[in-house]
């Protein structure tokens, strides 16, 4: 049993890279599959952090979305949304699987994102 999409009010993009052989100079070739996906986007209330870009000072505040667990994601993936507040594109920084409490079946997925610019 996987956890109830009715809580997974938002839809995202998952896009991750596969790679699938090399060019003639032996750099890597990767194809991107995307995977359209319910989730759910959260927002730490811990918002402490001041990010120095060249566009400026950026508060910076831990986002993290929660994925079915039919999904298959892993760290470096990339999920976008336009759902208001998280219509940008994020990187997968990790991926933990939650477990039910007496066996090792995967309820859902909680990844931690970092914004990519």
């Amino acid at each position: 049993m996987t956890i109830h999409t009715i809580g997974l009010i938002h839809e995202g993009t998952i896009i991750s890279r596969t790679q699938t052989g090399t060019d003639e100079y032996g750099s890597p070739v990767y194809t991107e599959n995307s995977t359209l996906s319910p989730c759910r986007f959260l927002a730490s209330n811990n918002s402490g952090q001041i990010d120095v870009l060249e566009s400026g000072e950026h508060s910076v505040s831990e986002v993290s979305v929660i994925l079915p667990s039919d999904i298959v994601v892993e760290a470096g993936d990339t999920i976008s949304s336009t759902v208001p507040g998280y219509s940008h594109s994020y990187e997968m920084v990790s991926v933990i699987a939650i477990t039910r409490l007496f066996n090792s079946t995967v309820y859902h997925y909680e990844c931690k994102l970092k914004a990519v610019e």
